[in-house]
């Protein structure tokens, strides 16, 4: 599906104000330490699990729009940027946030696909 023809069922305007600033962690207990002005998002990511067996810190950037946010992830140890879009869960008893990330690194030439990875968190404060 094209970009274009999912803004189509995208309501106007814009959602309910949320404030996502504090500390959010996944399924796998990585957090992300969010700040948010306004509808921007800065932050820091620590990852529970890297291809070294120890946690990797990344910077974070991103941007929230009522209940929807979006950010991404610079790893400083790796050559990677993964890519988060999600929203809040509306029956969760406590701040949930359903999210799908993907993840681009650097591989060997010719394994250009192979460099993108994608998946599912689920963070909650």
């Amino acid at each position: 599906m094209l970009l274009e023809h999912a803004l189509i069922s995208a309501l106007e305007g814009t959602g309910a104000s949320f404030d996502y600033t504090g500390t959010w962690k996944n399924q796998i207990s990585s957090e992300m330490t969010l700040v948010q002005s306004g509808d921007a998002l800065a932050g820091t990511y620590t990852s529970a699990d890297s291809s070294s067996g120890q946690t990797t810190i990344g910077d974070l950037v991103g941007y929230v729009d009522g209940d929807l946010i979006s950010f991404v992830v610079h790893w400083r140890d790796f050559q990677a940027i993964t890519a988060w879009v999600g929203q809040l869960d509306p029956k969760a008893q406590h701040s949930t946030l359903i999210s799908l990330w993907q993840m681009t690194k650097q591989v060997a030439p010719g394994k250009e696909w192979s460099s993108i990875n994608a998946g599912s968190d689920s963070f909650t404060r």
